[in-house]
């Protein structure tokens, strides 16, 4: 019996789980594992990580991919070949400060190849240059769900140099893919920066997403930007904003997947929520939203990630905002654990389930929610969660004496 591959180790872990089903539990996409498995992409570290903790590998998927102690990295690589290309790549990529985008994560004639098409994109960049492009945009944002934003922040922005670059002397037929890479990217950059709490350069990226988006006539990414303007209105309580976007997102032109069109229904229920709280409004949004999440399963291309547990954290929320607390803490308890979301989402979720708890004058349990999502918002750099901490912790003044309220208060403090 030979030694057995990743994508057989991958299977083998899988069960008799689906790809739905690890899709979910994991935040990476049902195609990305699926080619993964059959060995049309290569295993990275950030992905790879995520996979082995999730379904209970105990190392055994990282050190498929890890290099054997005695073998030095591929940065270091003695080889002969190694040596001919290694002024081409300083040329190529640190000039640009580009080192952190490819360097770490690929095999030396893909390296290569990247370094070509930088070097002379008319000539060089092509669809496997595109292509790679899109695996570190994938690899960055599983590494940004398993390990926060502050480390993802230069490879996503490197990403977009890299592109900038090469479709400024790509050939026509390249500029357009290229530059819907691009358009990913920097709406991806944009969250980036929306999770450390800086608006002002997460509304530059997604205006930068934007512009791509529509050079490219790309529709469905240009609805998919405004809800994603729809959703950081919800950072800062505009209600009217959130409406408003989110009913822009569904209009012509935009033609969004199913699974986007039903994250938009589900956002312009929670405008209303927040307007006019009129229950038939909201549960008749709710329900086009539901049916549209549940007649699409298959989700694939902008917003992969999206599925029934996330959804149902947003009802809850909604719910929430509409008064309907008991319902909302019920989906909580359904939808809201460690094992169906990344560190970081779940620790976002707790500290909104803690404003839940403070609408129920239950001050205690709210303040225990605060303090576990507090751990996690240091651990992954969430700013946007220490936001709705210390949104927490105002609800919960009017208990300020309470052991766990003052414990809280403390904790953020400090």
């Amino acid at each position: 019996m030979g030694v057995e591959t990743f994508g057989e180790a991958l299977r083998r872990l899988r069960g008799r789980m689906s790809l739905r089903e690890v899709a979910a539990l994991t935040n990476i996409g049902k195609t990305h594992i699926s080619d993964l498995e059959n060995g049309r992409r290569k295993p990275t570290l950030p992905v790879v990580t995520v996979l082995d903790e999730k379904l209970g590998a105990n190392g055994t998927l990282v050190a498929l991919v890890s290099p054997p102690p005695s073998q030095s990295p591929a940065l270091v690589s003695p080889d002969e070949e190694w040596e001919e290309v290694s002024e081409l790549l300083r040329r190529s990529f640190l000039k640009r400060g580009l080192a952190a985008v490819t360097l770490p994560a690929i095999g030396l004639e893909e390296l290569k190849h990247i370094a070509a098409a930088i070097s002379d994109a008319r000539r060089y960049a092509d669809k496997e240059v595109v292509a790679h492009l899109q695996c570190q945009l994938d690899d960055c944002a599983a590494n940004d769900r398993a390990r926060g934003p502050r480390q993802s922040i230069p490879i996503a922005l490197g990403l977009v140099a890299a592109v900038e670059d090469m479709a400024k002397e790509a050939k026509t037929d390249m500029r357009r893919p290229l530059l819907q890479v691009g358009a990913r990217t920097a709406e991806f950059v944009g969250w980036l920066y929306r999770d450390i709490a800086m608006p002002d350069l997460a509304n530059y990226w997604r205006d930068r997403a934007m512009e791509w988006a529509q050079a490219t006539s790309n529709f469905p990414m240009q609805g998919y930007v405004l809800l994603k303007k729809s959703q950081a209105a919800w950072d800062d309580r505009d209600a009217l904003r959130m409406l408003t976007l989110a009913e822009a997102a569904q209009q012509e032109p935009w033609h969004l997947p199913p699974h986007v069109q039903a994250e938009a229904v589900q956002q312009e229920a929670r405008g209303y929520a927040m307007t006019s709280g009129d229950m038939a409004i909201i549960e008749a949004k709710l329900d086009r939203a539901r049916g549209l999440l549940i007649e699409h399963e298959e989700a694939t291309g902008i917003a992969a990630h999206y599925n029934e547990a996330l959804f149902g954290l947003q009802v809850a929320i909604c719910y929430c905002e509409a008064g309907q607390v008991e319902r909302a803490m019920e989906l909580y308890e359904q939808w809201l654990s460690p094992e169906s979301f990344s560190r970081r989402d779940y620790g976002y979720f707790l500290s909104l389930k803690g404003g839940a708890f403070v609408a129920m004058e239950r001050p205690d349990s709210a303040a225990m929610n605060g303090l576990e999502a507090l751990a996690l918002a240091r651990e992954t750099n969430s700013a946007r969660t220490h936001q709705e901490i210390l949104r927490l912790v105002g609800r919960l003044r009017p208990w300020q004496q309470r052991d766990s309220v003052r414990e809280l208060r403390h904790a953020v403090l400090a």
